[in-house]
This record gives C-alpha cells, structure tokens and sequence, in this order.
C-alpha cells in the first residue's frame, strides 16, 4: 500500500469532519424503511464482508494485481478506522464508485470488491486502457460495523472538534438517538465549503456543511480527482432501499436507479452557479446501467429494474449524488432492494449490481454512453406514485401602476370568502387597499394562477387598525369557506410573553391554522409602519424574513422551518380581523427557482416626517361609560389646529361583522376637536372603544383610543 498525493489529511479531516442538520425528509424514500440495528457486524450472515475482511480482501488483491491496483487511505472514522480508496487503470476519464455510506447497506462492498477481483485478474484490461475506476468499498466503517446508517460520534463530540459551533442546533441530520450523522446529508457542490454556526441547523433542501471526516474524506478525493483530470466523468453512489412493488403489479423490485434529485432540469437555482451540470448525462449513464443489468439477466431483461421515486418537488443538493452531479459527473444512483440486517445475503442480487457497474464502465470504454438517448431513461418502469410537475420558472410584479385610483384592480380574485369590494386602488403612496371583514377573506394574483413547486413572494405592506397581526401574505392558497388551504406569514403586535411582537409562518389546512415557525425579530411590531416580507418555500424548506422599509434587508432567515406536503396552490393576501386595512404597496412574485422582484429603496417616495409624539392630547372619555339607548356619549381631544379628525367606536370582536364607521369631528375652538355618539336600540355591548384619528397636510395619521370604554344597556 502507499500513500500518494490523493491521500487524505488525518489532521485536516479531524478537524473538518463532523456537522450535521436535524429534520426527517426521505432522501430519497429509503429512510422510511429503516429498521432497528443489529448493533453488531458479528450478527449477520458471515458471508458479508467486515471491514477487517475488507482491508484484508484489498491487500490481497493488491498484490494479486502485480502493481495495477493502488491502495490509498484517505482519510480516517472518527472512531479511528482508515477509509480505503483503491485506484485501477491508466485511461484519460475517470470513475468513481463508493459504497456503503450507510452503514446499513452493504451488497455495494460486495460487488464492488468482485469487481476488483475480475479486473485484478487481467479479464477486463481493455477498461483499464480507457477509464481509470477508483472506488471507497465502505466509506462509513464505523456505521458499517455497527450495521447503522450513520456513523458514530455524538454532538457533543462535534462540538470538541468545533468548538465555534457551541451554542448553534445539532446540523438536522444528526440523529441523537442513533448517535451519529446520515452521512450522506453532508456534502455540498462548493467542495472548499466550511460551515458557521449561522448555517445551523439547516433543511434538507439546504447544502451539506462537510462536518464529517467521511464526507470530507470522499469531496477531497473528487476535488484531486478533477485535478487531475478535469471532470469526474463519472459517479455511482450504492444503496439500498425499501421493498417496493413495480407500479400496478406484483412484481418485487430488485434494484432501482436514479439520477441526481435536482429538481428540474432548468433549475435556475443552479443553472448560473453550476454550469457544468448536466442531468441528461446522469440520465445517458443511468441507462447504461440498466442496459449492463439487463445483459447479465438470462432473458436480457431484469424484470425487477425500475426507476427510484423521485417526486417532481425533489431538491436535495445535499447528498453526494446531488452535489457531485452539480460538477458536472454523470451521476447514478442504484438502490437496492432491503437494507440490512433485515435482509440477508444475496450473490444474485450482488450479480445484478456488478453488471450495472461493468454497464457503466463498458459504456465510457468504447463511447456507447454518448449515444444513449436520455431520455429513454423515462421508459425505465416506476413504483411511486406520479406528481404534478412543477410550474416553469417565471417572475411577476404587481406595482399597480396600470390601475386607476379610487377602482377596484383588475388583478385580482377573491378566494373563500373574499368580496371584490373590498379592495380598492389608493394613492400617495400607490397602493392596493385591503380592508378586511369578518371570515377568512382572500384574494390570489390571476397572472400566476396556480402554481406547484418552489415560490417567492415578496410584499411591502402596512397594516392599520389591526387587533392583532399586522398581514397575511402567501402562496399555495385553495380550498373554500371553512376548509381553506395555505402557507402565509404574518406579524404580530408585542405582547406578555414577546416584547418586540412576532412573526410566524402558519398553515391552513381544511379550515385549521397551525403554526409551522415563529421568531421574535429584532424590531418593535408596530401598525401603521411599512414592512418588507419575504416568504420562501424552497423544496421542502419554507423561509421567512421580514424587516422594516428603510432598513437593509437581513443576510438571514428569522424562521426556516420544513413542510413537505402542500406544494400546489395560488399566491395571495388575506386577513380575518373586521376592520383591519392592509395596504400593499408593491407585490413580487418568483415561480420554479426563481427569486421574487423586490421594490426599489425608494419605492414610497421620499419619506415625510410623522407628525410629533402627543399630537393627540387629553383625549376624553377618560373613563368608563355606561349609555342606556339614545344617550349620547361627548369625545373630545387637544391638538394642533386644522387637522382632519374622525373617531369611530369598535364594538368587541363577536359583535361586529363590518367595518367600524369613521364619523367626523369638528373643531369647535383652535386646537379643540369635539364629536358626540349616541347609543341605539336593541344594542347591548360591554367594554366598547373609542378610537380617533388625526390626519396632517401630509397626509400623515395619528390614531389613539381613549382609556375609557362603553358599556350599552
């Protein structure tokens, strides 16, 4: 054995290895299955290959191959065991096949050493003439001996190699209860990437942050390997999964394959950054797979051989298979029926691999992989069910420009209970005017009309003569009255428990709100004052910020939470408290990957002073009343001469079904403003409020209620 210029730096891989983020999304579906350990190696069927066996089956085929196979360590387990690398053959293009990234998973070892053998054995040197194929027969040994899928180190480990992680969440695919990281949730496409705990915990439709000495280990070999050859044409990634049946039959499936979960193909999250990615080249080499698994079959077709689910929301950059498709390789994933110990030993099924792999290699040797068309791919047969695709990439603004003041825009439809009287086109600044009533009322942008998949929306919204939560912005809005559906945020005022107020990321579902995310931000909730929102659902991931207009907006996310089962749906505002007036002033939607527009800094013009602190003085009732009908209650109030003031009386929520009506004041001396009530029939309320507003020359309000309330007889 030597240690060449691509082996691994312990050191280096001690201190990079170990991160992970927590949160339960099938990698694809095979985490479903998962079935308790057998804790030890030494419980399965001896015929599976422990890693002892597996160094001592690399040393002997080393020196069986007379100098053809070099044998590498690059890098070490946290537990102390060396990670293996072999490397055969002197071709110009390169393939690189790993194994046993769960611990769990080990028919890929098996096939991988066979593999080995046979090359070692002189049967298959045309290959060697043309592709050099490097292989990591267990990249997880410490999972692998204790026949789990994730290796073996627990957070407060990490935290000695990493200690500027102190304080940040567990990364979300480290598994407290099994002690250790999927592995395989650990990479990232920028290969240099090293986390901060800012990136904690993460999603899965987030990056890796290479916290483990095996992902490390295995992204240093590519980067050498691109090195040396300029892309990684290549790479194939073995698994196992579940027990599926073909889609409307009985037949088992016996392997299943894939190329990167990526979303679509014109991702344009990923097209700028990663022009080297090409999933057409994964899907030209997955197909050479499947035709070297169908060759091996007695009647030239593998019955069991099926494509691996991958729903059409699907974007898992985090996984080997995703990451290193980005740059470029033609990746593939096999998957495996049954995981271990569960299901024994197979050599037919370990036949089934080695011939997909022999498929690949074939193929690369005498160029026949260039000629497969991709998108034979789809004829492969499947056993999920099929999804919606998801909506093309667009943007849409709505800034209402070409809409008339004082008109209900054109834009725009009620959903649930929403009525097109509600909305009204104002101006200074332009806007859209939401007065809200009693019920779930809503309104969807007929541009986008529905949607599936990753959206953006952006909004600069003020709220006013709200009771409680300032806005409701959001997408993937359907349903009716009483069963609505939807993600949207919204903001709430300060309360007991949060000084500074909140925002949330909340669910309808049939009717119900849950709350998925919620954080209390860095600035006081307030009415009247214009916030900039952005709500995010990217893959499974929903994000939310939102800040206050004039303010730079923030590098991060104040709430990243997950939902991975309301993907379709419209764009929208809504609200439900009466009364309530929601003013947008500009409205961006991104669709498919792409970013929502935001508004200019300067959207609203040059901002005018508000009007002093205390412009509304010695505001009356000071206390209590109590009105029998017909008697009629004075309010009055101390500010600056002609002002325009109004006060309207807010009866408690329950009794209200419409609007508060606005009646006029009247100055009645310079700076003295008056105005009378007066209680009518058959109303009976307690704790009624007195609200009035002021407006200046610059059209500037001020609104204050008065400490004492009605109570109607």
């Amino acid at each position: 054995m030597k240690t060449s210029a691509w082996k691994y730096s312990l050191s280096f891989v001690l201190l990079l290895s170990l991160w992970q983020p927590t949160e339960s999304f099938a990698l694809l579906e095979e985490e479903e299955y998962e079935e308790p350990s057998a804790q030890s190696i030494e419980a399965l069927d001896e015929r599976w290959t422990n890693y002892e066996e597996m160094v001592e089956e690399l040393f002997r085929i080393e020196e069986m191959s007379e100098g053809l196979l070099e044998l590498d360590v690059i890098g070490e387990s946290h537990q102390g065991r060396d990670i293996y690398a072999t490397r055969m053959g002197d071709g110009d293009q390169v393939l690189l096949i790993d194994s046993e990234i769960h611990g769990n998973e080990k028919s890929g070892t098996e096939a991988i050493i066979d593999m080995l053998d046979e090359l070692a054995a002189g049967e298959r040197d045309h290959i060697l003439e043309e592709v050099t194929i490097v292989t990591v027969p267990k990249l997880n040994p410490d999972g692998s001996e204790l026949v789990k899928r994730q290796n073996d180190i627990s957070w407060e480990e990490v935290l000695e190699y990493h200690p500027h992680l102190e304080g940040a969440e567990p990364a979300w695919y480290h598994n407290e209860s099994r002690n250790g990281f999927d592995i395989n949730r650990d990479f990232h496409p920028d290969l240099d990437f090293e986390a901060e705990a800012d990136d904690l915990p993460g999603t899965s439709a987030h990056y890796g942050f290479y916290l483990t000495n095996e992902a490390r280990a295995l992204a240093n070999l590519y980067q050498e390997l691109q090195e040396e050859f300029g892309i990684v044409e290549s790479y194939v990634n073995l698994h196992h999964m579940g027990t599926p049946q073909l889609e409307g039959t009985d037949q088992d499936v016996s392997i299943a394959l894939s190329h990167p979960p990526l979303g679509p193909d014109n991702n344009p999250k990923y097209a700028e950054d990663y022009p080297e990615w090409d999933q057409d080249k994964s899907r030209r080499y997955n197909l050479a797979a499947a035709e070297g698994i169908h060759a091996h079959a007695e009647d030239g077709h593998e019955a069991g051989l099926a494509r691996y689910t991958y729903p059409s929301t699907f974007d898992l950059s985090g996984i080997a298979l995703g990451a290193f498709g980005l740059n470029g390789s033609g990746a593939v994933l096999f998957e495996m029926a049954g995981q271990q110990p569960q299901v024994p030993y197979d050599q037919e099924l370990i036949d089934k691999v080695t011939a997909g792999l022999w498929g690949i290699a074939e193929s690369m040797t005498d160029g026949s992989v260039h000629e497969l068309d991709g998108d034979a791919f789809y004829d492969i047969p499947k056993y999920w069910p099929d999804t919606p695709p998801v909506s093309d990439p667009e943007q849409h603004v709505f800034d209402f420009t070409d809409e008339v003041v004082g008109e209900q825009p054109d834009e725009w439809s009620p959903i649930w209970q929403g009525e097109d009287e509600q909305l009204t086109i104002a101006d200074e600044p332009l806007r859209l005017e939401h007065t809200a009533r009693s019920g779930v009322r809503g309104f969807t942008a007929d541009a986008v009309g529905e949607l599936y998949g990753s959206t953006e929306i952006f909004a600069l919204v003020q709220g006013s003569n709200i009771q409680n939560h300032v806005f409701e912005l959001g997408f993937h809005m359907s349903g009716s009255p009483g069963s609505e559906n939807g993600i949207y945020a919204d903001a709430r005022l300060p309360d007991d428990e949060y000084e500074n107020g909140t925002v949330r990321i909340m669910q309808r579902s049939g009717g119900s709100s849950t709350t998925l995310g919620i954080a209390e931000p860095g600035f006081e909730v307030s009415e009247d004052e214009w916030y900039r929102v952005l709500l995010q659902r990217d893959a499974a991931a929903l994000q939310l910020k939102v800040w206050p207009d004039g303010e730079d907006e923030p590098d991060s996310w104040q709430i990243v939470t997950t939902e991975d089962n309301m993907y379709g749906g419209q764009v929208g505002f809504s609200h439900s408290t009466p009364g309530a007036v929601n003013d947008l002033a500009y409205i961006g939607v991104g669709v498919g990957g792409k970013r929502a527009p935001h508004a200019d800094d300067d959207h609203l013009g040059e901002p005018v002073d508000p009007p002093e602190e205390g412009l509304i003085r010695n505001l009356q009732p000071a206390e209590n009343r109590t009105l029998a009908a017909g008697e009629s209650v004075r309010i009055a109030f101390d500010s600056d001469p002609g002002l325009n003031a109004v006060f309207s009386i807010r009866l408690p929520l329950t009794s209200q079904s419409q609007p508060p009506t606005e009646l006029p004041m009247w100055e009645s001396s310079p700076g003295q403003y008056v105005g009378y009530w007066t209680a009518i029939r058959n109303l009976s309320v307690q704790g009624a409020e007195i609200e009035v507003k002021v407006t200046d020359a610059d059209g500037n309000e001020t609104r204050e209620t008065a400490e004492g309330r009605l109570n109607i007889n």
